[in-house]
């Protein structure tokens, strides 16, 4: 909260400096390779393009190994370095069928990982609960893996106000079928995020919201008995054998903002339909229906647009980056 004697926000961090040097003590023991083989690196990930075939085909010197240090490095990037999450994640699938390409990408996420290990992850609270909102920046790369061109899911979930910013979830999850456009990608991508944190998360922050400033409710109460008696008479007639949703739309005191980057998404989410997408129910099993109802009808959920180069859930979905996109992305 802000502190009004300096006027500064207060602020923590999340200090795992400690495991980041297990990580990398436990490669160099496993591996047998000195502290001079990981030279300085400014991203933790191999473009899949620059790695021969035959790497893909030939067993990997830390087939035996390999699972103790990748756990190791995803257990530091879901609890404080996101920025290792798609590195991790994308070499943990393949910890059962480990070849000479995982070897290099494991070499080039520890030594990142050495290279990094003082970062930390900050946080800072300066406002009341009733002035913060839930952001959700999701984005999805396009056919990212060149084995199966399967895309893959990034979400970035955070609370967010005028002086306040605090992470509280992220994800990366591989999709599971191939995607026909970027905009496929991205609606699936867009499912997956409001359906398994977003609305969950929204639900949560509504009854804190409940909790600490009642007075929200008591006007929302009131400007729902303003109505017009013949909306008021529809609304009583609607309500005839009506069977409650498993989930309920909120009330709209709290408010989840979905943060895209892609025109076409938020296009066919403002038409609440898309015939070029017709097929995603049965190839993705993705109801896009509910999706486009529930960002349109649910007062509490917004969408927003975001240029592509501050989507913090792009460095969640692929590993090909300059050192200058990166760099911007963790900042």
């Amino acid at each position: 909260r802000r502190d009004p004697a300096q006027g500064k926000v207060k602020a923590w961090q999340y200090k795992m400096w400690g495991h980041a040097e297990q990580c990398v003590d436990k490669y160099l023991e496993l591996s047998g390779k000195k502290m001079d083989s990981l030279k300085e690196v400014r991203t933790p990930c191999i473009d899949d393009h620059m790695i021969s075939p035959e790497d893909f085909e030939t067993k990997g010197v830390l087939q035996k190994e390999c699972a103790r240090i990748v756990l190791k490095v995803l257990y530091l990037a879901r609890q404080a370095r996101p920025d290792l999450l798609w590195s991790g994640n994308s070499i943990a699938r393949d910890v059962t069928k480990w070849n000479v390409a995982c070897d290099k990408r494991l070499h080039r996420l520890i030594a990142y990982v050495h290279h990094t290990k003082s970062w930390t992850q900050r946080c800072w609270v300066g406002d009341s609960l009733d002035k913060c909102s839930i952001v959700m920046f999701v984005d999805a790369s396009f056919a990212g893996d060149l084995r199966d061109s399967k895309s893959t899911t990034g979400m970035y979930l955070v609370i967010m106000g005028p002086n306040t910013f605090v992470p509280v979830s992220w994800f990366v999850k591989k999709q599971g079928a191939i995607s026909h456009s970027s905009s496929e990608a991205e609606v699936i991508g867009l499912d997956a995020a409001v359906r398994m944190d977003g609305i969950p998360s929204l639900a949560l922050w509504e009854t804190v919201l409940q909790v600490f400033h009642p007075e929200l409710v008591k006007t929302k109460v009131r400007a729902s008995t303003n109505q017009p008696k013949a909306e008021l008479i529809y609304q009583i007639l609607a309500d005839v054998d009506y069977v409650p949703p498993s989930v309920p739309p909120s009330l709209g005191i709290a408010h989840l903002y979905v943060m895209e980057d892609n025109e076409a998404v938020i296009k066919m989410t403002i038409k609440g339909r898309s015939p070029n997408m017709r097929h995603v129910v049965r190839t993705q099993r993705v109801d896009l229906d509910w999706l486009f109802e529930r960002i349109r009808e649910d007062p509490g959920v917004h969408m927003r647009y975001i240029n592509a180069k501050k989507q913090l859930g792009d460095f969640l979905t692929k590993g090909s980056f300059t050192t200058a996109e990166w760099q911007k992305l963790c900042d």
